[in-house]
């Protein structure tokens, strides 16, 4: 951008889109607009109030680097160092995948499920997302937040701490149930937002996701189940009889994750909700067993057919 030209916010903010428009970004002055707000610490509102304000030569070699860096497609969240899900501001960079407003249904049916001062095992935690709005707003609730990559346990670590959840969150490093397998807890639930894109799908990826997001948390096998697999396979061993397991699946997984349930008599009948978009993204599926009923009484047995109309009482 010619700074000794286009020195006052309204010009450089036409420039700044025009560039990112000619390098393919859809959202070119949406874009453009927030990295100049980031860079003058203000607001998009406050930028149109002041279109003619005169920017410092700093303001504009700093927006001219973020510029640089969105014409290549790095993704914004990066670029801005934060992402808002689930009530959570939380900050993203390099190395952690971007969390996604559609994962916010699997934070909606974790808080619902979770019984009260319950125990979450969050798995594939990335940034903490997950984690962070489920204790955000469930501050009875203890979550355990497991990730493999060790930079984005970093990136989860600083979240947990920075929104002041680290009484309620503890964040170890491993594959899957690894780090607490050898722990005496069972859990209430167990939550997930695992790698789930067919490997065969990952160059089709636009350039923001194929190229800047870690392959990690995105590829999951050859058919997008390799992880759901694993965990639904792990999941009876380490929630208690009548907690659940609630994963975030691909849009076209409900089908054949009904299939690989129906002879699985560890789980109850699965439930698929549906996201904005009216897909089948978020699978819930209770552990066969005794569980402790609402209210006193008795206990409910419950198996691959739900809740049996058999009802026991103590002694």
């Amino acid at each position: 951008m010619k700074a000794q030209l286009t020195a006052r916010i309204g010009p450089v903010l036409r420039e700044a889109a025009a560039r990112l428009r000619s390098a393919g970004i859809a959202t070119a002055r949406q874009d453009a607009e927030l990295l100049l707000a980031r860079v003058l610490e203000t607001t998009r509102l406050a930028l149109h109030l002041e279109p003619t304000r005169q920017l410092p030569a700093e303001a504009l070699a700093g927006l001219e680097a973020l510029i640089a860096r969105r014409a290549s497609h790095e993704p914004l969240q990066y670029l801005l160092g934060a992402e808002d899900f689930g009530g959570v501001r939380l900050a993203v960079g390099p190395g952690v995948f971007i969390p996604r407003p559609e994962t916010e249904l699997l934070v909606e049916r974790a808080v619902a499920r979770c019984p009260e001062a319950g125990l979450v095992l969050d798995l594939c935690a990335g940034s903490g997302a997950v984690a962070c709005a489920v204790a955000a707003r469930r501050t009875d609730v203890t979550v355990w937040a497991v990730e493999l990559a060790a930079e984005a346990a970093g990136w989860a670590r600083a979240n947990v701490g920075r929104l002041g959840l680290a009484d309620h969150i503890t964040v170890l490093e491993g594959d899957l149930f690894a780090p607490v397998a050898a722990r005496a807890e069972r859990w209430d639930l167990v939550v997930a937002n695992p790698p789930y894109i067919a490997r065969t799908a990952l160059a089709s990826l636009p350039a923001e996701v194929r190229d800047w997001e870690p392959a990690l948390a995105l590829d999951g096998g050859p058919d997008g189940l390799a992880l759901i697999d694993r965990i639904l396979d792990g999941g009876p061993a380490f929630v208690r009889p009548g907690g659940a397991v609630l994963l975030e699946i691909g849009h076209d997984h409900a089908d054949r994750l009904r299939r690989r349930l129906a002879g699985d008599a560890r789980y109850g009948p699965p439930l698929f909700c549906r996201d904005f978009l009216g897909y089948e993204r978020v699978l819930e599926v209770t552990i066969a067993g005794l569980r402790p009923p609402p209210s006193p009484g008795g206990w409910g047995v419950w198996g691959g057919g739900g809740r049996s109309q058999l009802t026991c009482q103590p002694g």
